[in-house]
């Protein structure tokens, strides 16, 4: 049963990606557009501050300067709109980093005042999964939000408790006989083994957990012990 165990466990989590990657209308983020004063002044900031690069402005409008973040992503600075905004810290551009304490050292040496998210001075939050998080303000007034998520080591943290929480959610739906939430667990297009040598797909995945409580007159139980998660890759 071990060895069934890991190798549903491996195919549970292809599957519950390959699940997130297929659903929805498959939307992501292309650009972020702020409404500011003066675009370049704005401009500038961003290229000094964060030392993100300007790129060609494709509306070719006046009043207008776009600068690139990472993965292809894209900062429109629009200062042709003169309508008022009003801005609070929960409205805030949530930027990543592999190099925290560089930003923080950057934000030091340029004299820029940052913060927690509480507001206190010179310090970062230490969110409950280990990501840290510090925040400022642009020429504009806008929150800027840098945080640690690409940090691989955190990364491997949280794809690793992921992966433990599937597999105690597994046995505690076996132990239920929860076959509806069982299910809930793979992806439409799963095709394995799950729990004897013949080839199935998901509409035959819980005869095993129906044939065990048969034979056991309804009793089943398990003790899962977490010896050891590892991470192969982070892509």
């Amino acid at each position: 049963m071990k060895k069934i165990s890991n190798f549903l466990l491996a195919i549970l989590f292809s599957g519950f990606l390959q699940a997130q990657e297929n659903s929805g209308l498959n939307l992501s983020i292309n650009h972020i557009a702020l409404s500011v004063k003066n675009a370049d002044r704005s401009a500038e900031f961003y290229k000094t501050v964060m030392l993100l690069p300007e790129i060609t402005n494709r509306t070719k409008i006046e009043g207008i300067r776009w600068v690139a973040l990472a993965d292809g992503r894209e900062l429109h600075l629009i200062s042709i709109l003169k309508e008022p905004v009003t801005i609070n810290k929960a409205v805030h551009l949530g930027l990543t980093s592999n190099d925290f304490d560089g930003v923080l050292k950057r934000l030091t040496d340029l004299k820029i005042p940052y913060s927690d998210w509480p507001g206190k001075p010179n310090t970062f939050t230490n969110r409950a999964d280990g990501v840290k998080q510090l925040y400022f303000q642009d020429s504009d007034g806008y929150w800027i939000e840098v945080n640690s998520v690409n940090d691989k080591t955190i990364v491997v943290e949280q794809t690793k408790n992921e992966v433990w929480q599937m597999e105690e959610n597994y046995w505690k739906y076996v132990k239920a006989n929860d076959l509806k939430s069982y299910l809930s667990l793979w992806d439409e297009q799963f095709i394995g083994y799950p729990g004897n040598n013949i080839i199935t797909g998901k509409d035959h995945i819980t005869d095993w957990i129906v044939l065990m409580y048969k034979e056991n007159s309804g009793k089943y139980s398990y003790v899962l012990d977490k010896k050891a998660v590892n991470v192969l890759a982070i892509s």
